[in-house]
């Protein structure tokens, strides 16, 4: 899949892997092995504490749906919200694809940080194509998928 942002500040490239079972997605980006859970991308990892129950409970995805879970990472807390909030039809430069529009959300506990993810998810390719990302540093950015080439 090859990725654009949405300010057109850089495109860079990456290889859908497998999903185990507990769906940990696996994928490479600009040639990195590197491993995530949709929605909640920094819940992979052997020192990475967090309720898989209570998150594979949003699968299937619904409109309506909602989780939140703790999630740890040694000393450090945070608290997870994740809502399933819409279906959208977009158009990408390799077609149109229907998604669920997820609104994600990480709130330190014992710590500043705050992020807010808009996600558009499209379970005919099993990826995430698309997703916006604002921090409490002030960092902002978006990504759209430009290229989808399926697994052979």
């Amino acid at each position: 899949m090859v990725w654009r942002r949405l300010d057109g500040y850089a495109i860079e490239h990456g290889v859908i892997g497998p999903v185990e079972s507990d769906l940990l997605a696996h994928y490479q980006w600009e040639g990195e092995p590197c491993s995530m859970y949709f929605f909640c991308i920094r819940c992979a990892g052997d020192e990475v504490c967090f309720d898989h129950a209570t998150y594979e409970s949003l699968f299937p995805l619904e409109v309506g749906k909602s989780v939140a879970f703790r999630r740890s990472i040694g000393q450090w807390e945070w608290i997870n919200r994740i809502n399933v909030i819409d279906t959208e039809r977009l158009s990408l430069d390799f077609g149109e694809v229907d998604t669920f529009v997820l609104a994600c959300e990480t709130q330190g506990q014992n710590n500043p940080f705050h992020v807010k993810n808009d996600i558009w998810y499209a379970p005919s390719i099993g990826w995430n194509v698309q997703f916006r990302y604002q921090d409490s540093r002030g960092e902002s950015y978006g990504w759209q998928a430009i290229e989808f080439i399926p697994p052979h």
